[in-house]
């Protein structure tokens, strides 16, 4: 059986995947292991993006700042030769904001629309 930690990962991902279907881009996944976890393409700009998605978490000792951490597995941060897009996932919710290299995202409830884009999950039969 997969330990928590990935069935957590894979559940995000799905979400992930479904929220940008809904959202009209074409999405992808690398055959062989790659360092971003999915490939999205906007039909209508005809972009190409390189997405890392992580869980998110919710810090109650920040007044619920939300945190993505983002660090490869070596402990070093993700930087834009690794992915272009991150896309963090928050219970039901799914976001997605630029790779900057930083190891860490942090936003608040009162500044998330404005740093953070909010895909649409309100098809997703859960």
């Amino acid at each position: 059986m997969a330990h928590d930690t990935q069935v957590t990962g894979r559940h995000s991902e799905l979400l992930a995947q479904t929220a940008l279907l809904l959202a009209g881009f074409e999405v992808s996944e690398p055959i062989a292991p790659e360092v971003y976890d999915i490939a999205i393409r906007n039909p209508v700009t005809d972009e190409f993006a390189r997405v890392q998605v992580k869980t998110a978490r919710v810090r109650d000792d920040r007044d619920g700042a939300i945190v993505v951490y983002a660090r490869r597995g070596n402990g070093e941060p993700y930087t834009t030769d690794d992915c272009d897009m991150f896309v963090g996932v928050v219970g039901n919710d799914v976001y997605m904001f630029p790779c900057t290299g930083l190891a860490e995202y942090w936003v608040t409830p009162r500044n998330i629309d404005e740093r953070w884009t909010k895909l649409s999950t309100d098809r997703i039969a859960v």
